[in-house]
């Protein structure tokens, strides 16, 4: 489980320096192919300084097709859809939202993996998601304060946090049982980071996406997007990993108390477009107790 707290705070590393370089460059397409791209040949150089080829050469069909699902669901269609959260209503509030994936991670690892659903999982599970909700009725950003009301950036925020979390929790499932038949998890993330690549490569090939991402070198965002994107392939190792020992139904609970560092990276880095109340604080301790919950 540790190897799982240490992926949450990658995790949450990754999303306040991507929700600041969202902020600046205004879209959220870019940060889902520079992460993409930034990722790929990471794991190719830990794939090759382990000797590890043989293992990508010999994967069966049935292992490419989930670790390739992986790719489209959780690292295109998941991050695009977290980063355009991230973009609208910030960090803070549409982690909240996002760290409901446990949900649906648990229910799936019960239908699909056999695995065990106990009383203290469960438990766990209420009080993360406990906690998101109760920090989401106060981490508004700094620019919503002046506002009132329910707006329609606000809710398309929300429903791409929900989207998101949907992508995130369904993507245990897919990782767990192609780790475990090939062995290794540095080569499955690979194959994900591989196919995702390729997918975000073909939108290139569209003039205004090109564009976009020639102009981010000019944008004060491509720092922090560079940092986030590095991270970023830091906790999807980690997470890689601990699904190779570790049941799913147990990982994806943990991993939302990146909630926690989302909001103690947020108070250090990104203090001006994210606010802090007492109603985030104990949302943090809410979710702290569920993870306790989930580890007796």
């Amino acid at each position: 489980m540790f190897l799982t707290i240490c992926a949450a705070a990658a995790f949450g590393f990754s999303d306040v320096n991507i929700r600041k370089a969202a902020s600046q460059t205004g879209e959220s397409f870019t940060g889902v192919v520079i992460t993409a791209f930034i990722g790929l040949p990471i794991f190719a150089a830990i794939v090759f300084l382990r000797g590890e080829w043989s293992i990508l050469l010999g994967i069966s069909c049935r292992a490419l097709i989930l670790l390739g699902l992986t790719g489209i669901i959780h690292f295109v269609a998941g991050r695009f859809l977290a980063y355009n959260a991230f973009r609208l209503i910030g960090a803070n509030k549409s982690g909240a939202f996002l760290r409901t994936f446990p949900i649906y991670a648990v229910i799936f690892g019960v239908f699909f993996l056999n695995e065990t659903l106990t009383v203290f999982i469960l438990l766990g599970v209420l009080c993360i998601v406990g906690g998101a909700v109760l920090v989401s009725t106060e981490t508004k950003s700094v620019r919503e304060k002046k506002r009132r009301g329910f707006s329609g950036k606000e809710f398309k925020g929300i429903i791409a946090g929900l989207g998101g979390a949907l992508c995130w929790g369904t993507s245990p499932i897919l990782i767990k049982p192609a780790v475990r038949e090939i062995g290794s998890s540095f080569v499955g993330a690979f194959v994900s980071y591989m196919v995702a690549f390729i997918i975000m490569t073909c939108f290139l090939f569209m003039g205004h996406y090109r564009k976009q991402i020639m102009q981010l070198r000019l944008q004060k965002g491509f720092i922090p997007l560079m940092v986030g994107s590095f991270s970023l392939s830091t906790a999807v190792l980690l997470y890689y990993t601990a699904l190779r020992y570790s049941p799913a139904n147990m990982v994806a609970p943990l991993l939302g108390t990146s909630i926690f560092f989302v909001f103690f990276f947020s108070f250090l880095i990104n203090r001006n477009i994210e606010i802090f109340t007492f109603k985030i604080a104990l949302g943090m301790l809410v979710t702290a107790l569920g993870a306790f919950l989930i580890l007796h």
